[in-house]
C-alpha cells in the first residue's frame, strides 16, 4: 500500500484517536500530519506483523506522546467543539444521549493515561485485543487487565457524578 492509498484510507480514524487524547482540534490536525509525515519515512520499513491501521495508530500514540513531553504534560480532554455540537433539530432523547456521551469523555479524562488509551483504543476506535496489543506493545494479558481496571474505574467515577446528580439519574450504563 502507498502512502497515498494509507492517508487517505486511515487518515480521518488516525486524526479521531489523536483528538480523543489531546482534545483540542488544531493540535490533532498538526500531529496527524506529523503521524504521516512519520509514516512516509517509516513505510519502507513496514514489515506487515500488524494491520496497517494498528500499525499507524502505534506511530500516531509515539507522535502523541512526544507532543506532551514537549509541552511536559499528560492529560485528555473531551471531544472538540465540531464534535460535541448537536442540532436543535434533534429529539429530546438524543440531545440527552449526546451530552451523555460528553460527559462520559470528560469522566474518561480523569483516568491514569494508560486506562485512558486502551479505553480509546479497544472501546471508541474498536481495536482488537491483539490489535491493541501490538499498538500500545503490550501483551495480550495486559491489555484484558488494564482494560478491566480502566473499566472499572470508569465506572467508578461515573456513579461518584451520578451520585452528585451529574450524569442522567443512571442512566449511563458502563460496560
Amino acid at each position: 500500500m502507498t502512502w497515498e492509498e494509507l492517508y487517505l484510507e486511515y487518515s480521518e480514524k488516525i486524526y479521531r484517536y489523536i483528538l480523543l487524547m489531546v482534545g483540542n482540534e488544531e493540535t490533532a490536525e498538526d500531529l496527524t500530519h506529523d503521524t504521516f509525515v512519520r509514516v512516509d519515512k517509516a513505510i519502507k520499513t513496514y514489515k506487515g506483523n500488524a494491520s496497517y491501521y494498528t500499525w499507524l495508530v502505534s506511530i500516531a500514540r509515539n507522535v502523541t506522546y512526544d507532543y506532551w513531553r514537549r509541552k511536559r504534560k499528560i492529560r485528555f480532554l473531551p471531544l472538540g467543539k465540531k464534535e460535541a455540537a448537536v442540532s436543535r433539530d434533534f429529539p429530546e432523547e438524543l440531545l440527552l444521549k449526546e451530552e451523555e456521551i460528553q460527559e462520559l469523555y470528560f469522566e474518561i479524562k480523569n483516568l491514569k493515561w494508560n486506562y485512558k488509551e486502551v479505553i480509546v483504543l479497544r472501546k471508541i476506535q474498536g481495536l482488537s485485543i491483539e490489535e491493541t496489543a501490538m499498538a500500545l506493545g503490550w501483551s495480550i494479558s495486559k491489555v484484558k487487565s488494564t482494560l478491566q481496571r480502566a473499566l472499572v474505574a470508569l465506572k467508578e467515577q461515573v456513579e461518584v457524578q451520578q451520585r452528585k446528580g451529574g450524569l442522567h439519574d443512571g442512566q449511563k450504563n458502563v460496560k
